[in-house]
């Protein structure tokens, strides 16, 4: 892993960052790890950031999240040794809307930053919705360019081959990258089975397999995730299995006898334990959108058990729950989830809204592009490189020349090839222009999705709300086209309150504004005022 040089030392947390790049050898037309990484130095400089550290991944895809260095950087975001990461595009956290969200989202939950160098998005309301257009794009290309490499998989999979080198515990790959018994792993994973068949529980079995010396496929000591992946492997009773598309069965040699596999798979079931009822960040979508009217902290998510058995989930002021200094009621989950979904779904319904958002977002895409600017600095850098070049010419062939002279000539050689191709990379990005008409096509998409879908409503939640302030009697929502700059705070909600039932951001069109709504629950009703 390559090391990052590092610049004077600092306590700011928030001014350190990383860079991670990353390179497809199926994609030869994209930026090189080189020209991303000096590009991600180039920003880190004009940041003010000092780099601590490079994650690289090379010759790998966007398709998926198996990347060596990419997997233990997002895991070092929780150590807060650093506040940014800075990659090429969006496309460098993953090709697909879910695991970019998903990915931002675990950097985000540690306090990390996500900064893109070829893409200028500030943390803005609008900087949400382009980026959400931006991520719908390279979704849609990484899908186009991986049509190829699908098929290829597909006829390897046809013909029962491993794919990838991805060869389970117990197994091996043969000449003809079949699947066949591994002799000296294959008695571990049979007596994996036996043991569980015959009532072990998993921690005892983990502990047995640890203490004589067995280890996972990666050579690692046996944990509960890894023994339960053995315990549900198909392969082990001769299945060969290919995403949903091939499950033939008989084509690998077995280790496992089925009747002892089935009943592990029973056992299974009966031993999983219920969910845990401890508070889970993932399970409240409006986690970090959601602050307390009274105090302005946010506000968390948090679930318990009634007297009759029945689970109840609620928001609750986190100053209330740490040390009772505010007396905000919770509310409950579920009805301020409904809330909040219903308005964004009541904007996806308002083409005239739509045709706004699409025209601010735009406007805000223009105003940000700074290619023009980007090349005029290089231009400036390229001229100094060139004078520097020229000089040293005229002192060689004064008769000037001596290692100092060739390592400073091969210095100036590795700089002017950087400044060129940063240029070049600005160039082929100038080649493609984001259009009204794109972003308005990608709001089109949202109305597509399953509102009933877990994943999907905190995909709206997370691109069009920016705020919501929850009284004892009304409920704000704050949206992302407005013209702010950051989440709006409860002094700057109070000084928007007209005193009229309408609330309203200063850049949005008076004939967008509503009227107050009143909503008849089993509990006190909120007025909802809407940022709209």
């Amino acid at each position: 892993m390559a090391k990052a040089k590092q610049k004077a030392a600092t306590n700011d947390i928030s001014k350190l960052a990383v860079i991670y790049a990353r390179y497809s050898s199926h994609n030869q037309t994209e930026q090189s790890i080189e020209g991303q990484l000096a590009a991600g130095h180039r920003y880190a400089d004009l940041k003010g950031y000092t780099v601590v550290h490079e994650y690289i991944d090379r010759a790998m895809t966007g398709r998926n999240d198996n990347r060596d260095d990419f997997q233990k950087m997002l895991s070092d975001t929780s150590k807060k040794q650093f506040g940014a990461i800075i990659v090429w595009k969006v496309d460098r956290f993953g090709r697909n809307r879910e695991e970019i969200t998903f990915n931002k989202y675990r950097c985000k939950k540690n306090g990390v930053r996500v900064e893109y160098v070829a893409e200028n998005l500030p943390d803005s309301p609008e900087g949400v919705i382009l980026e959400s257009v931006l991520e719908g794009m390279a979704e849609y290309y990484s899908l186009q360019l991986s049509q190829n490499v699908q098929r290829g998989l597909l006829e390897s999979a046809k013909k029962h081959q491993v794919i990838g080198g991805n060869v389970p515990l117990g197994l091996m790959m043969d000449a003809h990258k079949k699947y066949v018994p591994d002799p000296k792993t294959a008695p571990t994973v049979k007596l994996i089975f036996d043991m569980y068949a015959e009532g072990s529980t998993t921690s005892e079995i983990i502990n047995h397999l640890n203490s004589i010396g067995m280890r996972t496929k990666a050579g690692k000591p046996f944990t509960k995730s890894s023994l339960t992946t053995v315990l549900k492997n198909e392969k082990y009773i001769g299945v060969y299995k290919y995403k949903d598309i091939i499950r033939d069965e008989g084509v690998i040699p077995p280790i496992v006898d089925k009747e002892i596999f089935y009943k592990v798979q029973e056992l299974l079931k009966v031993n999983r334990r219920m969910p845990s009822h401890k508070w889970s960040y993932s399970d409240y979508i409006l986690t970090d959108k959601l602050f307390c009217g009274k105090c302005g902290t946010a506000m968390v998510g948090e679930s318990g058990f009634g007297k009759m058995g029945v689970k109840y989930s609620y928001y609750i002021c986190a100053k209330r729950r740490k040390d009772k200094t505010c007396d905000k009621k919770p509310v409950r989950q579920e009805w301020i989830e409904e809330i909040v979904l219903q308005r964004v779904q009541g904007i996806l319904q308002n083409e005239e809204l739509l045709e706004f958002i699409a025209e601010n977002t735009w406007q805000y895409y223009l105003a940000q592009d700074e290619s023009m600017e980007k090349l005029k600095g290089l231009q400036t850098e390229l001229d100094k490189v060139e004078k520097s070049a020229a000089n040293l010419m005229k002192a060689i062939e004064a008769g000037i020349f001596n290692d100092m002279t060739k390592a400073r000539m091969d210095e100036l050689d590795d700089q002017r090839a950087v400044i060129k191709k940063a240029m070049a990379e600005i160039e082929i990005e100038k080649g493609f222009k984001l259009t009204k008409d794109h972003i308005l096509y990608f709001l089109e998409q949202f109305k597509k999705l399953d509102y009933k879908d877990r994943d999907c409503q905190r995909r709206l939640i997370d691109v069009f709300v920016n705020s919501i302030f929850v009284y004892d009697d009304k409920l704000r929502i704050a949206f992302n086209f407005g013209g702010s700059d950051s989440t709006i705070t409860l002094n700057e909600v109070d000084k928007a309150d007209r005193g009229e039932g309408f609330v309203c951001c200063a850049s949005c069109p008076a004939k967008y504004l509503k009227p107050v709504h009143s909503w008849k629950h089993d509990v006190p009703a909120f007025s909802l005022y809407i940022f709209i």
